[in-house]
C-alpha cells in the first residue's frame, strides 16, 4: 500500500481530479485532495466492487 500512497500523492501532485485504485479482489478506492473517498465524486454511480 506505500507505493500505492506514493503513485496516489503522484497523480494529485500532477492535478488529477481523483485518482481510483482497484485491488485484485475488484475492489474500488477513491481518493481526492482531501483523501479517501466514499465514492467517486466525478462518476456517484461508479461501482465500489468490480464483479470478476
Amino acid at each position: 500500500m506505500e507505493e500505492m500512497e506514493f503513485k496516489i500523492n503522484l497523480y494529485l501532485e500532477a492535478q488529477a481530479v481523483e485518482v481510483w485504485l482497484c485491488n485484485e479482489q475488484g475492489q474500488m478506492k477513491f481518493y481526492n485532495e482531501q483523501g479517501e473517498l466514499e465514492q467517486s465524486l466525478l462518476v456517484p454511480s461508479f461501482p465500489k466492487q468490480i464483479k470478476r
